[in-house]
Order: structure tokens, then sequence, then C-alpha cells
């Protein structure tokens, strides 16, 4: 497995996206709540925090916000488990810039986007690009392949991988069963692979991709866990009826407006999650009934209503 500098990338296991939670009104970050979604998700038992994923509205974080998020998470981890910080980026000096904030807070590596506005890098684009976000911070790069009109291929993103020393594994999302596949074919022996597609974690489980890092897992850790643990014994009738229970929530929750839905969720769950930040509209009455009632249905102890 590649190394660099003596370091590896360790995507074993279920590591949340954790989402952002924002106060009411401000949309300015909510410390307090920041604080004790992550100490849920450590007791939880997860093996890792990705912050600033697309579930945590990273695109749209300062960088003074990336440092205080990522700190303020780096801080209540206290090293108990990993921290990912993730940059979302439209240029590699503003992907240097986020990237340096979070490393100046404490985190162990970095999840990373191509470059993605309106335009296709090639591939020795998507190669300087990444080389110089690793020489400016010295962390470990996890490419998170998930931007459509920037989808790296497997040849790309092996000469990215033999090229770029930081680069030292792959989150494989976007909804794409079959270049997980071929990642899986071509790759896996290199540098560890990780999911991000929720309604297909069971099936790429079962693939042999390392863990996963996914909307899902920041709402319902526990029975992602339970799903995860399921496929690593064998059970895969246990598996897949986790696979069946969980489905119905993600339908619930996914789409273009799917961080204020997941927050929603994790609010009936009785947790504190905030709103999400404008233009994104809380969700109808309509939704939120949907959400609690798929979440009825798959077992889950919710609270009578959310208000924001």
């Amino acid at each position: 497995m590649k190394t660099h500098n003596g370091i590896k990338l360790n995507l074993n296991g279920i590591i949340p996206p954790m989402v952002t939670p924002f106060i009411p009104h401000t949309e300015e970050l909510d410390i307090q709540a920041i604080q004790s979604e992550a100490e849920y998700l450590i007791q939880a038992g997860v093996h890792g925090i990705c912050v600033g994923g697309s579930t945590g509205e990273g695109a749209g974080l300062s960088e003074q916000e990336i440092f205080t998020l990522c700190k303020t998470v780096v801080d209540q981890v206290q090293g108990r488990v990993q921290v990912i910080g993730g940059i979302i980026a439209d240029t590699t000096a503003e992907a240097i810039r986020k990237a340096k904030a979070a490393k100046d807070a404490g985190v162990d590596s970095l999840q990373l986007t191509p470059p993605h506005y309106l335009w296709s890098p090639t591939t020795d684009g998507l190669v300087q690009h990444f080389q110089r976000v690793g020489e400016a911070v010295q962390l470990p790069i996890l490419i998170y392949n998930v931007i459509p009109w920037v989808d790296i291929d497997v040849q790309s993103m092996k000469e990215i991988i033999n090229r770029v020393p930081w680069v030292l594994g792959i989150k494989q999302s976007g909804g794409d069963m079959h270049k997980v596949a071929d990642m899986m074919a071509e790759l896996h022996e290199q540098v560890p692979i990780t999911t991000g597609i929720d309604d297909l974690l069971y099936p790429t489980f079962c693939l042999g991709v390392d863990g996963a890092i996914s909307c899902m897992l920041a709402v319902v850790p526990e029975a992602t866990l339970d799903l995860y643990y399921k496929v690593q014994a064998g059970d895969h009738k246990g598996a897949k009826a986790v696979h069946d229970r969980l489905l119905p929530v993600w339908r619930s929750i996914q789409g273009p407006d799917m961080p204020y839905l997941a927050k929603t969720a994790i609010e009936l769950l009785g947790r504190k999650a905030g709103v999400a930040r404008s233009p994104i509209l809380p969700p109808t009455e309509e939704k939120k009934a949907l959400i609690r009632q798929r979440l009825v249905e798959a077992g889950f102890s919710v609270i009578n209503s959310v208000v924001y």
C-alpha cells in the first residue's frame, strides 16, 4: 500500500461526514452543537470524522470557518479518532488556502475535490492541482471523486496516484457503482478506497472497499456501523436486512437539499443539528412528516416535531 514520508491513509470503517450545525437566523457556526455532535459520533463507535464535506456544507465555508470548525472537532475528539478536513474549492489557490486552515486546526488528512467551476481540468491539470496542495500542506490527501463534470476516470486517477506523492486514497462517490468496481480492480493494491454511495453501502462493502464516508453515516451512525460489521463477519443475510431498513430513510433525505433534510432527520432523532445555510430552504411540513415516517418505519425512536 502506498505511503509517503512513512505515512499512509487509513480509511477502514465508518467515517461520518458530519453535518455542520448553524445557528438559526444568523447562520453562524454553532460551536456547542458541533462539539455535541462530534461527541455523539465518537460515542457511537465511528472510526473517524470528516468535517466540511458535502453533507457538512463545506463548499460555502470561509478559511476562518474551516479553521474554527476543524479545530472545534479536533479539540473535542482529543485523538480518539482521526479527523479528516473536507476541502471543496474551485481553484488550486483557494484549495491551498482552505487546506492550510484545516492543517492549522490539527486535522490528520484532507478530503479534496478536484476544481470544478463549470469546466473540466485535464489530467495534467489535476496532477498539478493535487501536487501543489500536497506540497503546501504536507498532509495525506483523499481524492473526493464526486463532481459530475470532473469525473476522474480510472486511468487519470492512476496517473495522479503515481505522480503525486501525497495522494494516498480515493473516495468514489457520485452514485457510480461501476466506477467503484473499476477503481477496486485497478487501484486497490496501491491505495485504500472508500465509498460515498449511500444506497449502495452494502454492495460496495461486499466488493471490499475499506470503508465509507457518506451522509447516512452522519445521520444514523450506529445502524451503518452494524451494516459494516455484519459484512465484515460474513453475515450477508443480516447486512441485507439493514440495507433494506435504511434504504427508504435515504430516499427521504436524498436530493439537492440533502444537507437540510439530513439535519431534519438528525433533529427528529433528538440531536441538535441546526439550520442549513441559504439558499437551501427548510423542508415543508409534508417533507418533514415523510422523513419522520421513514425513520419510524425503520425502527428509530423519534421526537414529535422539529421547529426551526
